[in-house]
């Protein structure tokens, strides 16, 4: 079977003639609602960066209040029966749980993170000092 060109068809675009198939699809123009809802995305909070900074000067709290809590058990073990007893390993244990609590104050910065932060910086030396 040979097909002869007709002078009403273009060769170079075989399918120009023929209707789109029913799995196509004309791509749609944006919606004004669109627009809308893209310009009204929430803005960052403008607090974040203070507690940023909070969250990595309690970082720094937090390794002061190690070496505290060091002091205050090496101090025990000198002068004292030379054991340590719960409260201190309770206190090095609030250390790790308030850096890890620090860390998570930084990547998502949350009043409540930081705080947390600093109290069981402070709850370290105190249970060392406890025992």
């Amino acid at each position: 079977m040979t097909t002869t060109p007709t002078p009403d068809r273009d060769e170079t675009a075989p399918d120009a003639d023929l209707p789109p198939a029913a799995n196509e699809t004309a791509p749609e123009a944006p919606t004004p609602a669109a627009d809308e809802t893209a310009s009204e995305a929430p803005a960052p909070a403008p607090y974040t960066f203070g507690l940023r900074v909070a969250a990595a000067f309690g970082l720094l709290f937090l390794v002061a209040c190690l070496v505290l809590t060091a002091v205050l058990t090496l101090g025990d073990a000198i002068d004292g029966d030379g054991v340590g007893g719960i409260f201190i390993t309770a206190g090095f244990w609030a250390l790790a749980l308030g850096a890890a609590v620090g860390v998570a104050a930084l990547v998502v910065p949350r009043r409540a993170l930081v705080t947390a932060q600093y109290c069981l910086g402070l709850t370290g030396p105190l249970l060392a000092l406890m025992d």
